[in-house]
């Protein structure tokens, strides 16, 4: 299953609308029993190097890797992936906020995504919400435009979009890291699980074809097997130009659980039903 298209369900949103050495001897002072001098010495038993996530390693992160053993790690696995990303202005002033949760269990999938706001000079989406809720065999929409009216659509099947969905996250943690130069940080234990810490900090980042950014610094905690659990990504970045050029720092936080959810029908899905059947009519 191939999750890196999240654009595209946004597109129907749009359109509707992340030892050393050993210990050192000096020349003199051991012995060696004579009838042991002309044995063979064993060569000593290398250590053997610690198992990392994918992609992890102590010389570095390989971003890539990481965003796809994460994919692959969550295939077939119940899980939620929620997304929050919040620009404040200098002044305390909210420009922006993003926000999305995204269920699967088996054949199911829910994605609830809503923003509110852009900096300036940004475009400001025409679509407020956007939400889907497939079983395989049908496909509920639902759709909030700026001005708060509300849409249903129900189709057969999956439409290719919904069908490719970034269920997972990877392309959301390919966007976040791509660029930084995460490093093996820390390891700790919650629970029975270990996980490693991942960080990252750059006074200023730029990235092509992206807005340069600056006091960039991410953490991230990612299992044995590279799952993402979570991630921190924070940066400052100036929007506009001219009189209207604004300094915000966004916030950006990710998290995975898994086993937590049957991807139930949403609560809009009878209303979605009750719409369809009234246009058909």
């Amino acid at each position: 299953m191939h999750r890196a298209a999240a654009a595209l369900v946004l597109a129907v949103a749009v359109v509707l609308a992340g030892c050393g050495a050993a210990p050192g001897g000096g020349a003199g002072g051991r012995t060696v029993n004579p009838a042991l001098a002309n044995t063979p010495t064993a060569s000593p038993t290398p250590t053997p190097e610690p198992d990392y996530p994918p992609g992890v390693a102590v010389t570095g992160v390989d971003v890539a890797t990481l965003a796809t053993a994460h994919d692959r790690a969550l295939r077939g696995v119940n899980s939620t992936v929620r997304f929050r990303r919040t620009v404040t202005a200098a002044n305390g002033t909210v420009l922006s906020t993003r926000r999305s949760v995204t269920e699967s269990a088996g054949d199911r999938l829910g994605f609830d995504y809503v923003q509110r706001g852009s900096p300036p000079g940004e475009t400001t989406p025409p679509i407020r919400a956007f939400a889907f809720w497939t079983n395989g065999s049908v496909t509920a929409l639902r759709t909030v435009d700026d001005d708060g009216a509300v849409s249903y659509q129900v189709v057969p099947g999956q439409p290719p979009a919904v069908a490719s969905v970034d269920d997972s996250g990877e392309g959301v943690l390919f966007a976040a890291f791509d660029g930084t130069n995460l490093r093996l940080s820390d390891t700790i234990s919650v629970g029975a699980e270990r996980l490693y810490v991942l960080s990252a900090r750059h006074d200023r980042l730029a990235r092509s074809g992206r807005r340069p950014i600056e006091d960039v610094s991410v953490v991230a905690y990612v299992t044995d097997d590279g799952v993402v659990g979570e991630y921190e990504l924070r940066y400052v970045a100036t929007y506009g130009s001219g009189d209207g050029r604004v300094t915000a720092r966004t916030v950006e936080r990710f998290r995975v659980t898994t086993n937590d959810t049957a991807a139930a029908p949403p609560a809009w899905i009878d209303e979605a039903r009750r719409s369809d059947n009234r246009s058909d009519g």
